[in-house]
């Protein structure tokens, strides 16, 4: 009887504990953004892609005819670069192609640029993925106290989430900044850089005027509050207010939605005609792959581990968006720096946490 308790107690115990773990487990939602240009960034849970969006006018192009979610990041790596292959950003006889990686998590910053450096080499191309640099993000997230990868997120979800202010996103939980961006990212999906950059200067103006005018309310509502006196009729006008702002908002995200959906038919267009023209050399290139591949392989090894990261720049190139004053906190667009070569750099150094996680 007494050997029956102790192995009962112990099955319970087994069990007990694997509840435990199960419960136990953390979310594995990572961000992480690719830049050749084009640029385009990715929500990433257990090596699959959950969400994808462009980081610039180039970016939406390369993803108008992609559809990277539910993919392993091994696939949608091999189809990014088939796809701009196809359409002429990357040309697989130059050598220096270099492919920019930024991550909130090392470890999926590493699966990336191993990734891509595989696929260079199946192709033998003389390519390489690199950690990204920017010295004034870094100077950045070391004042605020979060990593580089942490502050790209937050800048982002910013920009896709109306109602969230810059210093509450720092102090938000990276899977929730995450699940965030994931969820928002198909609400501008379909609005291409220049309409966005559009649609946010209109929505700027809609702040300017209706804040002002929130923030007085609230300051008055306060101070009657204080003075034990009755708000009802503010209060009511306060939530009033917020609803026709909110409204508005809404619909012009709206409007900007269906003239990007007229633009990424467009976009399409173009999309053929670029392959069109890239299709002689493409087709001829992948028919030699495999013996190029085979007789470049240590050589595009070897080019590979020169550097793991390119040159933090003394000034930066933008194409299309910029890191927000954290000073206008209801819009921001992200820096998306892009480059189709460089040369050597300092790591950002990016992990798992930021600010408040």
């Amino acid at each position: 009887m007494k050997k029956i308790l102790i192995a009962t107690t112990t099955v319970f115990a087994l069990f007990f504990s694997l509840f435990l773990i199960g419960c136990d487990q953390t979310s594995s939602l990572e961000y992480a953004t690719i830049e050749i240009n084009p640029g385009i960034d990715m929500v990433i849970e257990n090596d699959r892609v959950q969400s994808v969006a462009a980081l610039n006018q180039d970016g939406e192009v390369l993803l108008v005819n992609l559809s990277l979610e539910n993919k392993t990041m091994g696939d949608a790596v091999e189809e990014i670069i088939d796809e701009a292959i196809d359409l002429g950003y990357i040309d697989p006889d130059t050598e220096g192609t270099t492919v920019e990686i930024d991550s909130t998590s090392e470890a999926t910053m590493t699966k990336l640029q191993e990734k891509f450096n595989l696929a260079f080499q199946e192709r033998g191309m003389y390519g390489k993925a690199v950690a990204k640099a920017n010295a004034e993000l870094i100077a950045e997230a070391e004042a605020l106290g979060v990593t580089v990868g942490f502050l790209r997120l937050v800048y982002r979800v910013i920009e896709a989430d109306d109602t969230i202010l810059f210093e509450d996103a720092l102090l938000m939980e990276q899977k929730d900044l995450l699940e965030i961006l994931k969820n928002k990212n198909s609400e501008l999906k379909m609005l291409a850089r220049e309409l966005k950059d559009e649609f946010f200067a209109e929505r700027q103006l809609l702040f300017d005027e209706y804040l002002p005018q929130i923030e007085a309310l609230e300051e008055q509502i306060a101070t009657i509050e204080a003075d034990g006196g009755d708000a009802t009729d503010l209060i009511a006008e306060l939530e009033a207010l917020r609803t026709e702002l909110h409204d508005l908002v809404t619909q012009l995200r709206e409007s900007f939605q269906a003239e990007g959906e007229a633009l990424r038919a467009q976009i399409q267009t173009r999309n053929q005609e670029r392959i069109q023209q890239n299709q002689n050399a493409v087709e001829a290139f992948r028919n030699q792959m495999r013996q190029i591949a085979r007789d470049r392989k240590e050589a595009i090894q070897q080019y590979q581990q020169q550097t793991s990261t390119t040159e933090t720049p003394t000034t930066t190139e933008n194409t299309g968006s910029t890191e927000p004053d954290t000073s206008q906190n209801t819009d921001a667009t992200t820096n998306t720096d892009s480059t189709s070569t460089g040369g050597s750099d300092t790591s950002d150094s990016t992990s798992t946490q930021g600010g408040g996680n």
